[in-house]
């Protein structure tokens, strides 16, 4: 291999890249603008879901009982219908996605020791809201439930640990609070750095569009040398949007980088690497832009959002579709993003997704330099 002629080809793409508009914005800009429109698209950390409260009890305990509700930021009590008729009207009109209904005897009941009753009717016509209020308003029921339970037994001299086993207790690593945005945002960005490997697919489809591959057909450069002199350039171009996209990761959406930035830019490489060997295979038997870049999209990002883990968990697909899904490298990197920003894990950890996206790149740029000839 001629590296002087290799460089001559790195130069002349490296010039077009950063003359042509289109080409400079697809590779720098557009990642982070992605990531910015996705991650605010996919951030649904539900909080804040309006509630009503039919309070037919009204006595001290009912109102500590709705104390404990508005305690935190999950649900904000904001209607107070007085009749069931008013709560009809309510949730027609979409006021709130909850609404809570004290019976009357409430208080009576957990004083005499018996079950007392709650009413919970949700509003349907939104799942996901809806499963969030009965969550919380769960949970916030046990532990009033809990605490009346507490005090009632500290008055006869008992302790409530006394009557439970076993004692249970939760953590979260890595992410505590469970935030969606903490494991969607790095996996995004594992996404939108596919991103330009779609301008990339233009190298050769371009030259063979514009007419210009004749001059380059009749050059006594070799078809390896044109690939990786073609290849290179976009490379290094799509490393200069890694760090703007760390950036607005960590400063933009408060996700937490406990990795090694300088191993995250060299896992980023690879990444780029393996992608935009596809893209130029895929330029290889296109001969338009257009029908480049529609290839380019189904491969990087149907694979990126259906394939990689991001909105399909693993756990549900089966041994087929599991494989299938780890022929892209979009899926390894994804694990790799998620892995440095969240777990802080490194090259032992990581390894194997980093040895597949190697073995990707080199097997598609192998194929390309045979497949592509120097002929019309």
């Amino acid at each position: 291999m001629n590296w002087r002629r290799v460089f001559s080809v790195m130069h002349k793409e490296w010039w077009h890249i950063t003359r042509d508009r289109t080409s400079f914005v697809l590779l720098m800009l557009s990642p982070v603008l992605s990531l910015v429109t996705m991650a605010y698209a996919f951030s649904i950390d539900i909080k804040d879901v309006a509630i009503g409260v039919l309070d037919q009890d009204l006595s001290p305990m009912s109102r500590q009982y709705l104390a404990q509700l508005g305690s935190t930021d999950a649900l904000r009590l904001e209607v107070w219908p007085q009749s069931l008729e008013e709560v009809e009207q309510v949730m027609m009109h979409g006021r709130v996605k909850a609404m809570v209904i004290i019976p009357r005897g409430f208080a009576r009941d957990l004083e005499r020791g018996r079950t007392a009753s709650l009413q919970v009717v949700v509003d349907g016509t939104d799942p996901n809201t809806a499963g969030h209020a009965i969550e919380h308003i769960g949970a916030h029921t046990e532990h009033f439930a809990a605490r009346y339970v507490e005090g009632q037994l500290a008055q006869v001299g008992l302790s409530i640990d006394r009557l439970s086993p076993i004692d249970l207790r939760l953590r979260a690593w890595y992410n505590p609070s469970l935030l969606f945005t903490v494991s969607m945002i790095p996996a995004l960005v594992g996404i939108v750095l596919s991103v330009p490997a779609m301008a990339a697919s233009l190298a050769l489809a371009r030259e063979r569009e514009w007419g210009t591959l004749e001059g380059l057909i009749a050059t006594p450069i070799r078809r390896g040398e044109l690939i990786v002199g073609k290849l290179v350039p976009y490379v290094l171009a799509g490393m200069l949007s890694v760090p703007l996209c760390v950036a607005t990761a960590v400063y933009g959406f408060k996700v937490p980088f406990r990795g090694s930035p300088w191993l995250y830019l060299a896992f980023s490489l690879v990444f780029l690497f393996a992608t935009m060997s596809i893209s130029m295979l895929l330029s290889v038997f296109t001969k338009s832009q257009q029908v480049a870049i529609m290839g380019s999209m189904i491969i990087f990002l149907f694979s990126g959002f259906f394939m990689s883990g991001l909105l399909i968990p693993f756990a549900v697909m089966g041994p087929a579709l599991k494989m299938e899904a780890f022929m892209f490298p979009t899926t390894h990197f994804v694990i790799i993003s998620r892995g440095v920003f969240v777990k802080g894990a490194g090259l032992a950890e990581l390894g194997g997704y980093v040895v597949a996206l190697v073995g990707v790149g080199l097997l598609f740029l192998s194929l390309t330099a045979l497949m592509f000839k120097k002929k019309l």
